[in-house]
C-alpha cells in the first residue's frame, strides 16, 4: 500500500450495522457531517473491511486538505481535486483512485439532488487526474486467478420460477441480479476477449457464437475500415456469457445489446462500464496490492498478453485483438516483455491450460 494512503488509516471499520441512521442521509447531512455519511455510505455498498478502511483514510486526508484550505465539503471544483492530488505527491494510479471514489461519492449524491454538479468526473474527463503516463499495464498470473475463481467462476443459480399463482408466468428475476449477471458477463469479454469498452457497449446478440455450446466467438468489424474479424472467448468467459444471454432473454430484455444498462435496452455509459469493472476487481482483490491502474484496458493487455502465454505469435494477436496493424502486436509483445522484467516474471512464452481457448 501506498504509505501516502496508509498513514491516516484508522484501526476501526465499517461493521454490520454501523452508520444505520445514515443510510438515508440527505445532502444537508452530508455537507455538515461528510465524515459520518461516509461511513454510512461504506456500510451500504459493503465493501470488503480491509477496502473500508483505505477509503475511509482517504476521504478523511481528502476532508484535512480541504478545511486547511478553507474550503467547504463537498463544493471542490475540478482544479481543486487535481489541485489537492498534487499535494499528495501521489503515483498516477492513487491519483486516479482517488478520483474515482470522488466521482463515485457525488455519483450517489446526485441521486439526492439532480443536475449535482460532479467535479471529479470533469476532472478524470480533463485528465487531471493523471500524472506522467505509466508504462503499460497487465494483470499478474496471480491476480487473473483471483479474477477468475472469485467472479468469472461463480456457482451457476437456477432461474427462478414465480409460484403459478402470480400474475406473470415471467422468471422471478431481480434488477439486483440482473444487473450482477450483466457485470460479471461483461467483465468476462473484456478479459477473455479482449474487446474495448467502446466495441462491448455496441456488441449485439447476434454477434457471438456459439450461444449453446461448444467455443464462443464474436464477430467484429472495425469502425474505421470495415475489416470483419472473429474474437474467439476464452474458456473462464464462456459460462458467465452463457448464464447472462440466459438470463437476459429470461427477463425479456428489449433491444438487441448484449450489455444494455437496464432492461429497456438503453445502451451503458462508458464511465459506467468503468465503474462496474472497477467494482469487481476490487471484489475480487485484484485491487488491493497493486500499484498500476487497473482499467478494461488492463484487461485488454492481459488477454493479449494470455495469447502470447499459449504461444499465439504477435501479428496473430494484432488480429485477434482487432488491432490497426499488425505492428501493434508488436509493439503490444514488447510491452509486455519489458512487464514481465519490471515484475521479476519470466518471459518465455509458456501455455497456460487453466485459461485456455
Amino acid at each position: 500500500m501506498n504509505t501516502h494512503m496508509s498513514a491516516d488509516i484508522a484501526t476501526n471499520e465499517v461493521g454490520p450495522g454501523s452508520s444505520d441512521g445514515l443510510f438515508d442521509a440527505d445532502l444537508a447531512a452530508w455537507r455538515e457531517h461528510p465524515e459520518r455519511a461516509f461511513d454510512g455510505w461504506l456500510a451500504r455498498h459493503g465493501f470488503r473491511p480491509g477496502t473500508a478502511v483505505v477509503y475511509r483514510a482517504m476521504w478523511g486526508k481528502l476532508l484535512r486538505w480541504s478545511g486547511e484550505q478553507g474550503l467547504t465539503p463537498l463544493t471542490w471544483s475540478a482544479a481543486q481535486i487535481a489541485a489537492f492530488l498534487d499535494a499528495q505527491n501521489l503515483h498516477k494510479h492513487h491519483r486516479y483512485r482517488y478520483a474515482r471514489l470522488i466521482e463515485r461519492v457525488f455519483h450517489h449524491l446526485s441521486l439526492l439532488q439532480q443536475n449535482l454538479h460532479n467535479p471529479a468526473s470533469q476532472a478524470v474527463r480533463s485528465r487531471l487526474a493523471e500524472g506522467e503516463n505509466d508504462p503499460t499495464a497487465f494483470l499478474l498470473p496471480g491476480e487473473r486467478d483471483l479474477l477468475v475463481a472469485r467472479i468469472l467462476a461463480p456457482t451457476p443459480e437456477p432461474i427462478a420460477e414465480r409460484p403459478r399463482a402470480a400474475s406473470s408466468d415471467m422468471p422471478d428475476i431481480s434488477p439486483t441480479r440482473w444487473k450482477r449477471a450483466r457485470d460479471i458477463a461483461l467483465l468476462a469479454v473484456l478479459l477473455g476477449g479482449g474487446l474495448k469498452v467502446a466495441d462491448a457497449r455496441a456488441l449485439k446478440v447476434d454477434a457471438i457464437d456459439g450461444r449453446d455450446d461448444g467455443p464462443m466467438a464474436i464477430r467484429m468489424v472495425r469502425t474505421d475500415n470495415g475489416r470483419a474479424y472473429i474474437v474467439p472467448l476464452f474458456s473462464f468467459a464462456h459460462a458467465p456469457l452463457r448464464q447472462w444471454l440466459s438470463l437476459r432473454a429470461a427477463s425479456e430484455t428489449l433491444g438487441d445489446l448484449v450489455f444494455p444498462a437496464m432492461a429497456n435496452g438503453r445502451a451503458m455509459h462508458a464511465a459506467s462500464v468503468y465503474r462496474r469493472v472497477e467494482i469487481l476487481l476490487e471484489e475480487a482483490g485484484v485491487l488491493a496490492g497493486r500499484s498500476e491502474r487497473a482499467s478494461p484496458q488492463t484487461l485488454r493487455n492481459t488477454c493479449g498478453a494470455m495469447h502470447f502465454d499459449a504461444g499465439t505469435p504477435p501479428a496473430a494477436v494484432a488480429q485477434l485483438l482487432g488491432m490497426r496493424d499488425l505492428e501493434s502486436g508488436w509493439r503490444l509483445r514488447a510491452a509486455y516483455e519489458a512487464w514481465q522484467a519490471r515484475a521479476g516474471l519470466p518471459t518465455m512464452a509458456r501455455p497456460t491450460a487453466r485459461t485456455g481457448i
